[in-house]
């Protein structure tokens, strides 16, 4: 009898373990209720938001800096300095880095106990009442099967800021699109982009910075967001009856997916020329700005 138990028992957990093996392949960018067209979309409406909330912050601050400059009140006595111009920016280059990353997660962690029963004993006490304890022996078995599976897709686009302050924008005044994209959770936002443009130029502008100055390549302007969705669930099922209890771990079957959506842009002068790379020094920035990324979404995991 305790053979044909103890073969079940394995039967089981071999069990448990080839279902959880199914779970190992590559996670869609689109949710589950999705197709693989709305991935297409998805990608499709991210990538022309940016590019258009990019295009309609450069014009916005080049108009602001023609039309409505900023105006320096000066000491008294003292001449006001002259106002700055964006002559410089027409030379910038634009990185654009868009990554999507998901990470699913797949948790099979059965449990069964074999339990004996033994007669209850009784304790009696003189005069007292008596006690009855029950009395019984139990054996665990247990396992752990756990999936995980990670995607990272990235999108890199190279601009010019001279032609993203002459390209078309559209007549959207947000640059977002009328409905997010089939199958996705992400919110389709303003992504801040002239606001913080507009806020980086304001201290060139106040001659607290000189963007301008070629003998400083350091300068960079980085703008770096990133959104994160974490959805979870579990199943428990427990069995418990007189020689056998099943399920004794606290979750037999728990899911995860993690998705997010990191977003860096980089204005910086380029190498030089018609060159299509950004300066040394601004490239160090960025990839420091990448790796720590990278560790931050490691040690996460």
């Amino acid at each position: 009898m305790k053979r044909n138990v103890n073969s079940k028992i394995f039967l089981i957990l071999a069990a448990a373990g080839g279902l959880s093996g199914c779970g190992t392949y590559v996670p869609d960018i689109q949710e589950f209720w999705g197709t693989p067209e709305d991935a297409t979309f998805k990608v499709n409406k991210i990538a022309g938001q940016v590019v258009c909330e990019l295009r309609r912050a450069v014009q916005e601050v080049y108009s602001e800096n023609e039309h409505n400059p900023v105006v320096l009140v000066p000491p008294p006595g003292q001449k006001a300095p002259p106002h700055r111009t964006l002559k410089w920016l027409d030379s910038w280059k634009v990185q654009v880095n868009l990554k999507l990353n998901i990470i699913e997660d797949t948790n099979l962690t059965p449990g069964v106990s074999l339990n004996t029963v033994y007669p209850s004993y009784v304790t009696a006490f003189p005069g007292k009442p008596s006690i009855t304890t029950p009395q019984s022996y139990s054996t665990g078995f247990g396992a752990t099967f756990t999936d995980t599976a990670t995607r990272t897709d990235q999108l890199n686009m190279f601009f010019s800021v001279a032609e993203l302050k002459t390209a078309p924008v559209g007549k959207d005044p947000h640059c977002i699109p009328n409905k997010p994209a089939n199958a996705d959770l992400f919110v389709q936002s303003d992504l801040k982009l002239y606001d913080w443009l507009h806020a980086a130029i304001l201290p060139y502008d106040t001659y607290i910075v000189n963007y301008a100055s070629n003998n400083t390549p350091q300068n960079t302007i980085i703008h770096d967001i990133k959104f994160e969705i974490v959805s979870d669930g579990s199943v428990d099922p427990t069995w418990k009856l007189v020689h056998i209890s099943a399920n004794t771990s606290p979750n037999l079957l728990s899911l995860g997916r993690d998705r997010s959506q990191e977003l860096i842009i980089t204005f910086a002068p380029g190498q030089g020329g018609g060159a299509k790379a950004l300066s040394p020094a601004a490239q160090s920035s960025l990839n420091a700005i990448e790796t720590g990324s990278a560790v931050q979404n490691n040690l996460r995991r």
